[in-house]
């Protein structure tokens, strides 16, 4: 299956090279800021909603005319693109993608990959890469593998070892260049408190406190999610960061529905200066609602 899918301050309004090369600078030393937008769709997951494929398909397709109405710098799908990596799912989500106008950051979940032969397939059927970086306007995303990242799985030791080494360099690189760091994944590191027990949804213990050690080393504020079907945000304890958390267009298992993640920067100042609104999906209509944990979800841990 074929996968479809840049000074002298001073002198910067008359050197229009100028302006481009000054979007990979710092937010601490660049002076100006550029505000921006953009949006986090959750799983999109086609295979999962309880009223078939073709409907998660139609519901795509609605989030891609909602997202291009928008106009938003880019967008981050956080995971869980397909349920069952089915050939029909991955063909209707490579038909469908082209849709979004917006540049959208794929990122895997754990119905995506469960093991070594799924991690190199998600490469080829989406073109991208499991795990990346970005700089906008002063802001490094980092885009994550949870599952990778969190397993302990044999082979995907190599794999997950070089993903923390290269987690860390990024947040070392963005500091260095006084640039506000936004985290993207699909796991939750936690759901109500961080020393709460492991469960399906989240971060296990043995990883999750290095996690947030890093999170608060390097001032991370904003921690973009999926997984949990539901939408909500969940607060630190100090209050010094946020996870965002949003069902997507698939199935939900809360009294939110469908719907996408506005986000709104408005400078330097991550702490302050980041707006979110939780935006439903429009035109999805009256669509079935399930709670519980699903059935038959991968396992990407050893036992």
């Amino acid at each position: 299956m074929k996968g479809t899918f840049g000074l002298v301050l001073g002198v910067i309004a008359c050197i229009p090279s100028a302006l481009a090369a000054l979007s990979n600078v710092g937010c601490s030393t660049k002076g100006v800021f550029d505000p921006f937008r953009f949006c986090q769709l959750g799983d999109i997951q086609l295979g999962f909603g309880l009223d078939g494929w073709q409907n998660d398909t139609r519901r795509m397709h609605l989030a891609a005319q909602q997202v291009n109405a928008q106009g938003f710098d880019f967008c981050i799908a956080v995971g869980d693109l397909t349920n069952d990596r089915f050939d029909y799912e991955i063909q209707a989500f490579q038909d469908t993608f082209p849709e979004f106008k917006t540049k959208v950051h794929l990122l895997p979940g754990n119905h995506d990959i469960n093991n070594l032969a799924t991690l190199k397939q998600f490469k080829v059927d989406y073109n991208v890469s499991d795990h990346s970086a970005f700089s906008h306007n002063g802001y490094r995303f980092i885009l994550l593998d949870s599952v990778t990242l969190m397993s302990n799985l044999t082979e995907f030791a190599p794999y997950t070892r070089a993903e923390w080494g290269w987690f860390q360099d990024e947040l070392e690189s963005a500091a260095e260049n006084g640039e506000e760091i936004v985290l993207a994944h699909h796991h939750l590191p936690f759901e109500f408190t961080e020393d709460e027990p492991d469960s399906y949804w989240t971060f296990p213990n043995r990883i999750r406190g290095k996690y947030l050690n890093l999170v608060k080393q390097y001032g991370v504020h904003h921690i973009l999610v999926g997984h949990r079907h539901e939408t909500k945000n969940i607060y630190a304890s100090d209050n010094s960061f946020t996870i965002y958390v949003v069902a997507g267009t698939a199935r939900f298992f809360d009294d939110n529905g469908f719907g996408i993640n506005y986000f709104d920067v408005s400078s330097c100042d991550s702490a302050t200066d980041v707006s979110q609104e939780y935006v439903h999906l429009e035109g999805a209509g009256l669509m079935k609602r399930s709670e519980g944990l699903p059935n038959g979800c991968p396992d990407i841990f050893a036992h």
